[in-house]
């Protein structure tokens, strides 16, 4: 579990909360992005990037710049500026209750060369129910810690089932000297890791039922939705949601469904890029 996530160092409750206060104070220009990977609910906010505007999401190898936005969080400011790391892109997160943002790795994009970069995140507001999901296992990403996710590395996604906004601080980082002595401290709180459930064939079978039930009130994305939230709840095992979803439209005899949640496999996972972990030559 440590490759793939992991807690770097305490962060004082006083400064976790004057961030958060600065956030709750601003008028953050959020924007949902991305969509093709969210359920709708997952927006965010660029503080440090090439450009300069909080608008441009679209992450890059570069010296990053303060934003407009990075004025109105002082504290922010602060921790981002004394953290001692080499930043490529700074932003902030929020997952609305009720939203998910689907399976899938990262830094796959052309214009991000591939070398080592994790990404941290310092929950500012949070809640039991927002969980950052892995294939076997979900962890809440406690507030009061820098976290360390390496979304390159493993499959994953995220969902905020409770009723209260979760708001996190993301870096996206390249290694340096300090970051390399904190993941040598790094370490995980057991309560912070909740195992899945394992997706039984009986347990398929269900699925499908229901997603034949919304299928045949017109409900097609309802449907695909609900086999795509398995992800968030099961443990899949060597497949992914997208097998899954290829799997369901298969026995439903309609191969254009199957084939595009194979095609969105290759894309989701980053599959058709060479140099990344996921890449398989024969399925790109």
């Amino acid at each position: 579990m440590l490759q793939y996530t992991s807690q770097l160092r305490a962060i004082p409750r006083d400064v976790v909360d004057g961030m958060h206060d600065d956030v709750a104070r601003a008028d953050i220009p959020w924007t949902e992005n991305y969509s093709r990977y969210q359920s709708g609910g997952w927006k965010t906010a660029a503080l440090y990037n090439a450009s300069g505007d909080s608008q441009e999401n679209d992450l890059a190898d570069c010296a990053p710049i303060p934003t407009e936005v990075v004025p109105r969080l002082p504290r922010v400011r602060a921790f981002v500026e004394g953290s001692g790391l080499k930043l490529m892109w700074v932003r902030l997160l929020r997952l609305d209750p009720g939203a998910f943002l689907w399976e899938h790795t990262d830094y796959g994009a052309h214009n991000l060369s591939r070398v080592p970069r994790p990404r941290l995140h310092v929950p500012l507001k949070t809640n039991p129910d927002a969980l950052i999901v892995l294939p076997s296992r979900s962890v809440h990403m406690k507030s009061g810690f820098l976290w360390k996710l390496s979304p390159h590395e493993t499959r994953h996604g995220a969902c905020n089932r409770g009723s209260e906004e979760r708001i996190h601080l993301i870096l996206d980082c390249y290694m340096n000297g300090h970051l390399e002595e904190l993941v040598a401290r790094e370490f995980l709180q057991p309560d912070a890791v909740r195992e899945k459930t394992g997706l039984t064939e009986e347990r398929i079978a269900e699925l499908c039922r229901d997603a034949d039930a919304l299928m045949r009130s017109g409900r097609e994305s309802a449907a695909e939705d609900l086999l795509r939230k398995v992800f968030h709840s099961h443990d899949l095992g060597a497949l992914s949601s997208y097998d899954l979803l290829a799997r369901y439209f298969e026995a439903r005899g309609d191969a254009a469904r199957r084939d595009h949640w194979l095609g969105e496999k290759i894309t989701f996972l980053n599959i058709n890029v060479p140099g990344h972990p996921f890449h398989q030559p024969s399925l790109a």
